[in-house]
């Protein structure tokens, strides 16, 4: 492949999104003859000795010299609702972190009131017209927003689709089965850490060789389901001993009950909220906690990047069973079923307490975790899935 000229739209660091630092430690693995030139809210400082200008920019800049390719970074984020007029406009390497976006993109349509905009969103979509009707109503919901994906008119304007792992690309081929769709591997750096920065968190937090430290990483939003996690593990307190870190801004949904559990009952002094930390401290925690819960439903049928992060140090994590996440083997993967809260509840509890009990499993568990991680969890592999996917969408036609 020849020396490509390409535009790349995402949202850059400082902003506080697993996409910013996504890309961060993405483009470094680039090839070097690729001529890389970002396009972002607003100009700033070059990343990775790559340009960051403002979106506004972009037409000035491919009008002065031609772009081979735009590659689109999109997410279930308003922060990506100006981007989305250029991937349906100018055809280019869609690269989905979230698969549904109807969450985001029905609240832009109806703030606008443009319900044929959404409509015509929505062609392609199973049952449009009655979802469309439903919604137009004011009858929409978390029901019908978290199960149509509102992401195939996208995926059909592209020259060519992915998103991370092959289990999610082919759940995405049988939504849209006229596009083309591949996956690449998912990857973000971990910052580093010493034995010292790490042996210092878990004394922080109370966590000494026997009393296991559990950790929950992210923006963590009520999809995390913080409220069920610390129900599921108050019920485990009377007879075991652990401590909870919880790693990242919390959601003023959720602020409160974690407060009472840290403050009240079974769980007082148990449980610690960090808030947003330091690279350093992110990379010791990640290494510092023995078991990560990493529960993500609704689902909008991503992939998790502190899983990834977490995986890619051999730290074992509970999920929900989710189908684009089942190629991660178990016990490095410890999976507990959606339903309703009382059963996510019991079946939470009754995994967390085999891993709690069973030290073989803890092994195990952190073995397979190490495996998987260095197998699949790696720069080179995401590099290379990259190489893959902007020649596939050079050689494809611009959408017409």
């Amino acid at each position: 492949m020849s020396a490509p000229r390409l535009a790349f739209f995402s949202p850059v660091p400082p902003a506080r999104t697993g996409i910013a630092s996504y890309v961060a430690g993405l483009l470094p693995l680039l090839p070097d003859a690729w001529e890389i030139e970002i396009f972002a809210a607003a100009a700033g400082d070059p990343l990775a000795g790559y340009p960051v200008h403002g979106l506004d920019e972009w037409a000035g800049r491919n009008a002065e010299l031609p772009f081979d390719l735009n590659v689109y970074q999109v997410g279930n984020s308003p922060d990506h609702l100006p981007v989305l007029p250029h991937v349906l406009e100018t055809p280019g390497l869609l690269v989905l972190h979230d698969v549904i976006l109807h969450p985001m993109r029905v609240a832009a349509f109806l703030d606008r009131q443009d319900l044929s905009g959404y409509r015509e969103a929505l062609t392609g979509t199973a049952n449009a017209a009655a979802v469309a009707e439903v919604v137009a109503a004011g009858l929409g919901g978390p029901s019908i927003y978290w199960n149509f994906p509102l992401s195939g008119d996208l995926v059909r304007a592209s020259r060519h689709t992915v998103v991370h792992g092959e289990m999610l690309a082919s759940w995405l081929r049988a939504e849209v089965p006229d596009a083309d769709i591949g996956s690449v591997p998912l990857w973000l750096p971990v910052p580093d850490a010493d034995a010292t920065g790490i042996a210092e968190w878990r004394a922080k937090l109370g966590a000494s060789e026997q009393t296991p430290l559990l950790g929950t990483f992210g923006h963590l939003g009520p999809e995390h389901r913080v409220d069920l996690v610390l129900a599921a593990l108050a019920d485990l307190a009377p007879e075991h001993d652990f401590r909870v870190v919880l790693v990242g801004s919390l959601d003023p949904a959720i602020e409160a009950a974690v407060e009472r559990a840290a403050s009240d009952g079974v769980l007082a002094n148990r449980v610690t909220a960090t808030g947003h930390v330091t690279d350093a401290d992110y990379g010791a925690l990640l290494r510092a906690v023995d078991l990560g819960v990493n529960l993500r439903y609704p689902t909008a049928r991503a992939a998790s990047g502190p899983l990834a992060q977490l995986l890619s140090v051999g730290t074992p994590a509970v999920i929900h069973d989710l189908v684009h996440q089942r190629d991660i083997p178990e016990p490095a993967v410890l999976r507990v079923p959606t339903g309703c809260c009382d059963e996510e509840r019991a079946a939470l509890r009754g995994v967390v307490r085999a891993w709690l009990e069973d030290t073989e499993l803890r092994v195990r568990a952190a073995e397979t975790a190490g495996q998987f991680g260095a197998a699949n969890v790696t720069p080179s592999a995401l590099a290379a899935g990259y190489e893959r996917a902007v020649e596939r969408a050079l050689g494809r036609p611009a959408v017409t």
